[in-house]
């Protein structure tokens, strides 16, 4: 466990406020001019991260390096600067130095997460897919022995048949249940192990032909792309094993669906190989792009996908990896793709949480949709603002049967 981050002192505490207002407003001269002050007079970490932040939205990327990491030097275990420097590895394409930072900053998050209050409620679908994750781990054998010493797993399958029927009979609404007693810890917040990976030598599949789609964005064109055979087979065995194997699933969502993200874990050489090979097959089509996001979501097979929306970014790769096996109807289960974008005085908030207001926007305006069906293996590149959804979808039970889909948000660079 690291240090607390210190406070900020009496003369610096006005400024650090005044810097908030204005960074919410919007990064301007002003802003920096406030945040360097603060800095100057001696501010905290928080001040400094906040300017690495301003210069990292400006795409002044090696004074946002400098500020993130004086940060680091005085207060090693202060998360924000470790994530702001991560990021600013991802805008220059530093891949070997973004996935340390974010190592190191998943198991800071993980150090100093506090520990759940013995009686808490949950939603029932986390709990289910925690249980069935630590059984898949346990009968796989690769994981530390001592970190499910405190799991008792003569409990869990009683447990895991109640909450099965509980979400079979919900409806499609996710219900909640108060988590207690020896496994509650373990449901909640279960302990947190990553499995390792040995660099492969290639990773997309060499065969697809990526001169029509450098086109289509050298030009403007690109709207939607679909890319069967993604990846290599072994490339697609080591990202299934990094979400089946790897407790970074910490983000459960009101459709039921769970989320991975960086910040958490789900960071690996796998990952950013991807990335890396997909810019280099785009060439100088993608050379003002980088990799800004990632994520994967994992979905139960009784409860709704994401519901419509918009992403904040350029372009967004979408893959699955689940095998089609446990696809029950190959004509559904991918996604739905509109052919509109959020008007521009929208907010973020606005296309991004869908709701009515973004179906009542593509009604009024005669959106087309493209539905893509889902298979292993297949990629979705489109223009990312493009409203879209996950498909409904039927999927066997079983925890290695669960939809699972990776995200990539592409964004042009800065500066």
């Amino acid at each position: 466990m690291g240090r607390s981050v210190p406070e900020p002192t009496p003369d610096t505490t006005a400024a650090v406020s005044e810097a908030e207002s204005v960074t919410q407003s919007g990064i301007s001269k002003s802003t920096l001019d406030v945040l360097a002050t603060v800095v100057e007079l001696g501010g905290s970490p928080q001040a400094m991260c906040m300017l690495a932040t301003s210069y990292l939205e400006l795409g002044e990327y090696d004074s946002a390096r400098r500020c993130a990491s004086a940060a680091l030097e005085r207060e090693p275990a202060f998360a924000p600067a470790r994530d702001v420097l991560a990021k600013v590895n991802l805008a220059s394409r530093d891949y070997v130095s973004a996935l340390s930072d974010y190592l190191a900053l998943a198991a800071l998050s993980h150090e100093q997460r506090p520990i759940p209050p013995e009686k808490y409620p949950a939603p029932a679908h986390f709990a289910l897919r925690n249980i069935e994750q630590i059984d898949h781990i346990l009968a796989t054998g690769n994981h530390d022995g001592d970190a499910f010493a405190g799991v008792f797993t003569e409990e869990l399958e009683g447990l895991r048949g109640r909450l099965v029927d509980m979400i079979d009979g919900a409806n499609g609404e996710p219900p909640w249940i108060t988590v207690e007693g020896r496994n509650g810890l373990s449901l909640a917040d279960p302990p947190y192990v990553r499995v390792t990976e040995e660099r492969l030598p290639r990773y997309l599949n060499t065969d697809v032909d990526y001169g029509p789609i450098q086109d289509a964005i050298s030009t403007g064109r690109l709207k939607v792309k679909v890319i069967d055979d993604f990846l290599t087979p072994d490339a697609l065995a080591q990202v299934q094993r990094l979400c089946l194997e790897s407790t970074v699933w910490r983000h459960p969502y009101k459709f039921g669906y769970v989320g991975a993200f960086p910040q958490d874990g789900f960071v690996s050489p796998s990952l950013f190989a991807i990335a890396e090979e997909l810019e280099a097959a785009l060439g100088e089509a993608f050379d003002k792009y980088h990799l800004a996001q990632w994520w994967s979501f994992e979905y139960d097979r009784m409860l709704p996908g994401t519901d419509v929306h918009g992403d904040d970014a350029d372009f967004s790769l979408n893959f699955w990896i689940t095998p089609d096996s446990a696809n029950l109807d190959p004509n559904t289960g991918g996604l739905v793709i509109w052919d509109k974008t959020p008007p521009s005085d929208w907010s973020y908030n606005d296309y991004n949480s869908g709701g009515d207001r973004v179906w009542d926007y593509l009604r009024e305006h005669n959106a087309e949709s493209t539905v893509i069906p889902y298979r292993a293996n297949r990629a979705v590149l489109f223009e990312a603002r493009l409203f879209h959804r996950t498909d409904g979808f039927s999927f066997a039970p079983g925890f290695e049967n669960r939809r699972r889909s990776v995200t990539f948000l592409f964004r042009r660079r800065k500066g």
